[in-house]
C-alpha cells in the first residue's frame, strides 16, 4: 500500500505540476494521501485527515475555476494506472460532508 502512495505521489509531481497557483505535488496529494486505505485498500470508511484534505481542497475548487481544473488534473493524473475503488471515491463527497468538486470517474473531464 505505502508503495501505491509513493508511486501515485511521484507521478503526480512529475505530471500534475502546473505553473498555476496550485501545485500538485505540495498542494494537493499531501492532503490526500490518506485518503488511499478508504480508496485503494480495504478500509470501511475514509479517515478524519482525509475528510479534512478533501473539504479543504473543496473550499479552493469552489473559490477559483483555475484552481479547480489544476486540482481536477492532478487527481486526473494520480489517479491513472492506479487501482481506485470509484465506487468508494464516489460516496467520499456524502461521507467527508463536503461538495464534489470533481467527477470521481477514471477519465475525469477537467475543462469544466
Amino acid at each position: 500500500m505505502a508503495k501505491i502512495l509513493l508511486t501515485l505521489f511521484a507521478l503526480a509531481l512529475i505530471l500534475g505540476q502546473t505553473n498555476a497557483v496550485i501545485q500538485c505535488g505540495t498542494d494537493v496529494i499531501p492532503k490526500v494521501t490518506s485518503c488511499g486505505g478508504f480508496i485503494l485498500g480495504d478500509d470501511a470508511k475514509p479517515s478524519q485527515a482525509c475528510c479534512v484534505g478533501l473539504q479543504d481542497l473543496a473550499k479552493i475548487a469552489a473559490a477559483s475555476q483555475p484552481d479547480r481544473k489544476d486540482i481536477c488534473l492532478c487527481f486526473k493524473a494520480a489517479m491513472q494506472g492506479s487501482k481506485v475503488n470509484y465506487t468508494k471515491a464516489k460516496q467520499l463527497p456524502d461521507l467527508c460532508h463536503f461538495t464534489p468538486f470533481m467527477p470521481m470517474v477514471p477519465n475525469p473531464d477537467c475543462s469544466k
